[in-house]
């Protein structure tokens, strides 16, 4: 499989030279090859929003580097990155604008990378593709284009989110803990159709997640981190068999300390 992404060498430090400093990554390396949906899972202060913060271009490394299809983003701002790699937030209400319809959400997502004109409005052909994409999820929203965002669900938010990520097919889809703010059955709901999602458009995602189940449960990769590394890389028939505990036995393998309970790493 080609390469998508390389991670290489990266650190980054916040408030360096003060009694406050946190290096937070520490030489971190990852390939991401395409189609990989791997899922992300480590403590607090183990990198991952850190790490998901340089991949969006919200931050920038102070050190190493990132390769998208082998040329060099790190400097990119993340208005040069939207294009190529879509974020979904833990935040339903981050991913939509409350007071746009449906249909004027998509628009915009369906625009992404591209200049702005004067013009602003849905065509009719647009609406077709909008509403082909909608009957996708299954929730019935391709019947209330017209409905304002903020009469949504935070389920229903979060699914409009995902599939307005994807509509404008991304190089790389980045989930920041989408599921983190939804209540148990809503979170089921929103990651099986993300497993729909990213198979159907054949996508290259990275999942950040808190729940150390659907981090087994789906996707073809999981990767930990510890103390701005990677210390547990577990890919396809491997993960297909793996336990909690087993990923706990890994962790205390590859780092060398003891766990009690998943809650220690998450």
């Amino acid at each position: 499989m080609t390469t998508l992404l390389s991670i290489q060498n990266l650190h980054k430090t916040f408030e360096a030279g003060t009694v406050n400093e946190n290096h937070v990554l520490r030489g971190l390396n990852l390939e991401v090859k395409e189609g990989d949906f791997i899922s992300i899972i480590g403590g607090n202060g183990a990198g991952k929003s850190t790490f998901m913060n340089l991949l969006a271009g919200a931050l920038f490394p102070d050190s190493g580097d990132i390769l998208l299809e082998g040329k060099s983003i790190k400097h990119l701002p993340a208005s040069k990155r939207s294009k190529e790699i879509s974020r979904v937030f833990q935040d339903p209400k981050m991913g939509t604008a409350s007071r746009l319809t449906i249909e004027e959400n998509m628009a915009i997502a369906y625009r992404r990378g591209l200049s702005r004109g004067l013009s602003w409005g849905v065509k009719d052909s647009d609406r077709k593709i909008f509403k082909e994409a909608l009957m996708e999820l299954g929730l019935g929203l391709e019947n209330r284009m017209k409905v304002d965002t903020q009469f949504l669900s935070g389920g229903q938010r979060q699914a409009l989110t995902l599939m307005m990520a994807s509509l404008v097919k991304p190089k790389l889809l980045l989930l920041d803990e989408h599921t983190a703010a939804l209540d148990p059955k809503t979170s089921d709901m929103v990651m099986d159709l993300t497993q729909k999602i990213v198979t159907n458009h054949q996508l290259t995602a990275l999942m950040i997640t808190h729940n150390m189940e659907n981090a087994i449960q789906y996707g073809n990769r999981l990767v930990m981190l510890h103390r701005g590394q990677i210390v547990v890389d577990v890919q396809r028939e491997e993960k297909q068999h793996l336990t909690v505990q087993d990923l706990m036995a890994l962790f205390h393998k590859n780092s060398g300390q003891q766990l009690t309970d998943d809650e220690i790493i998450l």
